[in-house]
């Protein structure tokens, strides 16, 4: 692992937590009015009454984030030249994923619809988890945003960012004299 690495880590996903953190205090805002806490009783009674009913075809058991969203599992590394991110997306279309970069920041979005085969057909137990998902991702100094590539196959995105060679490393030795 280079220096560089070791004192200055980079926080991929600082966006993502800021984004969070303002949903997270909105939420906490609205929930000091006597009628919000009423809805989120009479949620929680509807959530608590379905989770049990083992035949219930939309229970979603974990994996999302506040807001409802979906958080994609994602690798993130780094060699001398690029950086590579892995985006695991399985089930879900290219066509149904957006993929933009902005002032220093990649946004992963997109949607898994849920699979209508079979009418008649009951679950004993769902666990797959289905609707919009996203990830904001925060590149570092020296990604080179204008050469980004984009891959995906398999239900896996693989992101490629390539270190721009003229930025220098936030890190220095200092002679001691």
């Amino acid at each position: 692992m280079e220096l560089k690495n070791l004192l200055t880590p980079w926080n991929w996903f600082k966006k993502e937590e800021e984004a969070q953190s303002v949903q997270s205090q909105a939420a906490t805002k609205a929930l000091d009015h006597p009628l919000s806490r009423l809805h989120n009783d009479i949620d929680r009674l509807f959530e608590d009454f379905f989770h049990r009913v083992p035949f219930f075809p939309f229970r979603n058991e974990g994996s999302r984030a506040g807001g409802g969203l979906i958080l994609p599992h994602v690798d993130i590394g780094e060699s001398k030249q690029d950086y590579t991110i892995k985006v695991e997306v399985p089930g879900v279309d290219e066509k149904d994923i957006d993929l933009t970069l902005a002032d220093g920041t990649l946004l992963v979005r997109g949607e898994k619809r849920y699979e209508k085969e079979d009418q008649d057909k009951h679950y004993h137990r769902v666990e797959r988890s289905y609707g919009a998902f996203q990830r904001i991702i925060s590149l570092p100094a020296d990604a080179d945003e204008s050469q980004v590539e984009a891959k995906f196959k398999n239900g896996l995105l693989t992101v490629t960012i390539p270190k721009n060679p003229e930025v220098k490393p936030p890190v220095r030795r200092i002679p001691i004299a």
